[in-house]
């Protein structure tokens, strides 16, 4: 597994097709960097049935202490991968667009269904055939940062299609989805913390042993995050709701928050908050009233809206427009608090 020099930071490559290349020239060129660069060394040929569309493949591949991320669209091609005797990494593939792809990993071709996870082993060789390209991502953990012992990853290896598994799509594709953000490179360590404990959690609930508490909290506190950022509006949002979302007691959706600067119930007022004050500094251009601002942010009524503005900026909501500058700072400073850990 790539590795970064630095410990706090993280590698990120890219890979795109150079401009003035033609068809043949566009896929030698793939097929040379991806001999090369894709961690399991690999070897790319034509793919028999071909569509003569050109194809423009790339990648990109972040790469720090502990875990590695590749995400690739592949161009139409045969791909054959000899044993590779590492095997310390726990390796995770979701295959967001698959058409036609067949997946040899145990001798027997095996058709991929578009969305498709599973866990993929390189211990042996193989090979791919993608006619029609894929669009993959694919994580790479450490399994000894995971206590997984080599009966257990051929237990998970063993495993069908994950994409159903309630986990995969709660914490592990939403993972997959955003690691590609500005900035990624320099939060190596809190990525790695979120990376292994959403395998833990995937894991742990798989071969069905218990997870720690601390394993899960990095995954956890960040997907629910997530959902609070989707889901604020929702008058009927409460601890009970996100509890029942999650599979979780009240008591330890609490603890997963007890570290963090916003509880959870701060940051629902919070989330709330920072729309309330987008909305009333536009309140005159858009001719919207005070209640209208409060249902529109998932406040039950005006006066909670009020309490929460209150307490947040410490101004009354008729100070407002009196008080504009002083208003955005506020908000800049609560979205601030809102992205902290995020």
């Amino acid at each position: 597994m790539p590795q970064s020099a630095d410990g706090n930071s993280a590698r990120v490559r890219r890979y795109a097709v150079p401009e003035g290349l033609n068809p043949e020239q566009r896929f030698e060129h793939w097929r040379v960097w991806y001999g090369n660069a894709v961690e399991t060394p690999m070897r790319l040929e034509r793919s028999d049935s071909e569509t003569p569309a050109s194809t423009s493949p790339s990648a990109i591949n972040l790469a720090g202490p502990g875990f590695s991320l590749i995400e690739m669209n592949n161009s139409p091609a045969l791909g054959f991968w000899g044993p590779n005797p590492d095997s310390r990494d726990l390796r995770l593939a979701y295959f967001r667009k698959a058409p036609g792809l067949t997946l040899d990993l145990n001798g027997i071709p095996e058709p991929v269904p578009q969305g498709s996870v599973r866990f993929i082993d390189t211990s042996l060789g193989g090979s791919f055939d993608a006619p029609g390209g894929f669009h993959a991502q694919q994580l790479n953990i450490d399994r000894v940062s995971l206590n997984v012992s080599e009966g257990e990853l051929r237990t998970l290896l063993r495993l069908p299609d994950l994409a159903s598994h309630p986990i995969v799509g709660t914490f592990v594709i939403p993972a997959l989805m955003s690691w590609k953000r500005p900035g990624i490179d320099s939060e190596a360590t809190a990525t790695g913390e979120i990376l292994r404990s959403v395998m833990a959690t995937l894991v742990g609930s798989l071969l069905e042993t218990p997870v720690d508490d601390e394993a899960q909290r990095p995954a956890l506190s960040r997907a629910v995050k997530k959902y609070l950022e989707t889901s604020y509006d929702n008058p009927n949002l409460d601890v009970a709701m996100i509890a029942g979302k999650f599979n979780l007691s009240r008591r330890s959706l609490f603890y997963f928050f007890e570290t963090e600067e916003l509880r959870l119930g701060e940051r629902i007022r919070a989330l709330r908050t920072r729309k309330a004050l987008e909305l009333l500094l536009q309140a005159d251009v858009k001719r919207v009233t005070y209640s209208e601002i409060a249902t529109l942010c998932g406040f039950t009524n005006i006066q909670s809206m009020r309490r929460a503005i209150k307490e947040f900026t410490g101004m009354n909501v008729r100070e407002i427009h009196k008080s504009e500058p002083v208003v955005h700072l506020a908000l800049q400073q609560l979205r601030q608090r809102l992205n902290l850990g995020v």
